[in-house]
């Protein structure tokens, strides 16, 4: 190794500490490290887009790793995880240089969320502190993939020290709520209601439609041009400043007629959970639902496998009993309990709608 790369490897592990991380099991790029950074560069930047935060943290690693694209996807969806989990909260806002609406991210406070089995999920940002914790419980913290967990030890009030030191405790049900359950055919009424009365849209620039036509389990390639298609889509379509808006759209010829843009007004979800919820709707409508599977993990733990996106209300249920792991032949993965199978079998079904694909995917 010569003494650039020696160089390289000292700046990354001196960088993980920084992050308040053990460089002997953590890497510049795991996931826990990405986490890190986010929070730390959000606790300076924040509100701002979310592709601000990923330039400031990706554009310092030039040079300190090999795959600079990769690293950027990988921060990409570690700060999608994380807006799911609870650390950063997305909201709109009026973009006063071009009058228009833009997606901004905000540094949630910090918090915590305490489950029945004592274990206590840290949330949010501590402002430009790596931690509000004194030192004894900071190193107690556990950092799974973008979760901070702490267990209590035996007789310890854990909920009352963290409020103690600053920390607001959200209720359990409250983070985890998630939409009133529905039939399909019901949720796409809804938004065909409101597309009824939606307004005129003329011309729709960059307008990308999700294609129900297209395999289920390629979620990218679903996307589509509205090239001669008629009838009614999950869509994004572009805006002068900011990422791509979502929206269910009315199209006849290829040619928009109406939409109506997610989310909906005073909507608790975001755009995207919207969409890919009504999308997952459509699916199972038409009779070909989206699809999960099942795969037997280490330690006899099951691995949940997905291959389209799903909503944040959803991550956030498998954050707390599970934990994501790198994706193998599928868009994303979680690790969970084998005896905590059945229960979220029974979840996917009611709430998303998916099917389970046979031999493991």
């Amino acid at each position: 190794m010569d003494l650039r790369q020696r160089s390289r490897g000292d700046v990354g592990r001196h960088t993980v500490a920084e992050l308040g991380l053990d460089p002997a099991r953590f890497d510049l790029g795991s996931r826990e490290a990405i986490a890190g950074a986010l929070r730390r560069t959000a606790a300076f930047l924040c509100r701002c887009p979310a592709s601000s935060l990923v330039r400031a943290v990706v554009t310092p690693l030039r040079g300190l790793v090999e795959d600079l694209e990769g690293m950027r996807a990988r921060v990409e969806d570690t700060l999608e995880a994380m807006v799911s989990h609870g650390d950063l909260l997305e909201f709109r806002e009026l973009d006063r240089d071009c009058g228009k609406e833009r997606a901004v991210l905000s540094a949630a406070p910090a918090a915590f969320v305490s489950r029945e089995t004592g274990v206590l999920f840290l949330v949010g940002i501590f402002g430009d502190q790596l931690s509000a914790l004194p030192e004894d419980l900071a190193s107690r913290i556990d950092h799974v993939g973008h979760t901070r967990r702490l267990n209590p030890n035996a007789g310890e009030n854990l909920r009352d020290t963290l409020k103690q030191h600053g920390l607001l405790e959200i209720q359990f049900d409250d983070w985890l709520t998630e939409p009133k359950s529905s039939k399909p055919a019901a949720l796409i009424s809804r938004y065909d209601d409101l597309l009824d009365l939606g307004r005129p849209s003329g011309d729709v620039p960059g307008l990308r439609l999700l294609d129900p036509e297209r395999p289920v389990g390629y979620y990218r390639g679903r996307w589509v041009p509205p090239h001669r298609r008629s009838g009614r889509f999950v869509a994004r379509r572009d805006q002068a400043y900011g990422a791509p808006l979502w929206c269910y759209v009315q199209v006849t010829d290829g040619e928009p007629q109406a939409l109506v843009d997610l989310p909906l007004p005073k909507s608790r979800w975001r755009g995207c959970d919207e969409a890919w919820h009504l999308q997952m709707a459509i699916d199972a409508s038409r009779g070909n639902p989206q699809r999960f599977a099942i795969r037997v993990g280490p330690d006899d733990t099951r691995i949940l496998a997905f291959f389209s996106p799903v909503p944040m209300w959803s991550q956030r249920r498998w954050d707390v009993i599970g934990v994501r792991i790198p994706n193998e032949r599928c868009l994303f993965a979680y690790r969970i309990a084998k005896d905590e199978l059945p229960q979220e079998l029974r979840f996917i079904h009611r709430a998303l709608w998916l099917d389970q694909l046979a031999n493991g995917g």
